[in-house]
């Protein structure tokens, strides 16, 4: 499997600068980082992935890529691919990255109002599955189906809204319905030019106080394949898809 590294800069709210994080294969150490500081937290707050579940993604035959971005030796937020038999809805005959699962660390939500430690860490992300997608021939098509919470944040990106589609979960034939939402070609190349046009007019962007006209609110999402993720799903649809 091609697996891979890319350096990426997140904003640290409480130094009010840019730092350079980096997106790794996740390893057994992010695991349990993810265990033991993560999950406590997600369940205190009662988060609804407050029951994520890693293991399920590492069996090699399901062909699943997981990645974390990490910085100071802690995940700060967690992406899971698929690439094979992935058909895009848009282009007929084309492949696709499909994001199976992105989410951030709890302290890295909107929803932590105050106490978010740092932002753009699920565009960066995003950013990186389109530019894997373009190292895997695919020219950046990306795809994904949103829980109903995060669509706001997707609205801000330039995906194709492909409507909701059902999905049943649980042992009850529960079911709820989840946005699809794909990204061409053509919007994901522009994306990546605006990137490398800003990496390159911003070199000295490290340790850059950020213009606070400038700055943007990034959402708390985690999004996943439906069927694929049950306990999600289930508190998606308790309290937030549309069902």
């Amino acid at each position: 499997m091609f697996l891979l590294e890319q350096e990426a800069q997140i904003f640290d709210h409480l130094s009010n600068e840019y730092v350079q994080g980096k997106i790794v294969p996740i390893s057994s150490r992010h695991i349990r980082q993810i265990e033991l500081i993560w999950k406590p937290q997600l369940k205190t707050e009662k988060c609804w992935d407050e029951n994520l579940d890693i293991e399920k993604y590492l069996d090699a035959e399901k062909g699943f890529e997981i990645y974390v971005l990490e910085y100071g030796s802690i995940p700060q937020g967690l992406i899971v691919l698929k690439n094979a038999n992935c058909p895009s809805r848009l282009e007929e005959g084309k492949n696709l990255i499909y994001l199976t699962l992105v989410t951030v660390a709890p302290w890295n939500r909107a929803s932590n109002q105050g106490k978010r430690n740092y932002k753009e860490v699920g565009t960066s992300l995003v950013k990186f599955a389109i530019s894997h997608s373009f190292r895997l021939g695919f020219e950046g098509r990306i795809a994904l189906h949103s829980i109903k919470y995060a669509e706001s944040f997707f609205e801000k990106m330039p995906f194709w809204d492909g409507g909701y589609d059902l999905f049943f979960w649980g042992d009850n034939d529960n079911s709820s319905r989840f946005k699809y939402l794909e990204m061409s070609a053509d919007e994901a190349e522009l994306i990546m030019l605006d990137l490398y046009l800003n990496s390159y007019l911003n070199s000295d962007i490290i340790n850059t106080p950020l213009d606070t006209s400038i700055q943007t609110a990034e959402s708390s999402w985690l999004f996943g394949f439906p069927g694929e993720y049950s306990y999600s799903n289930e508190y998606a649809a308790r309290e937030y898809a549309l069902v």
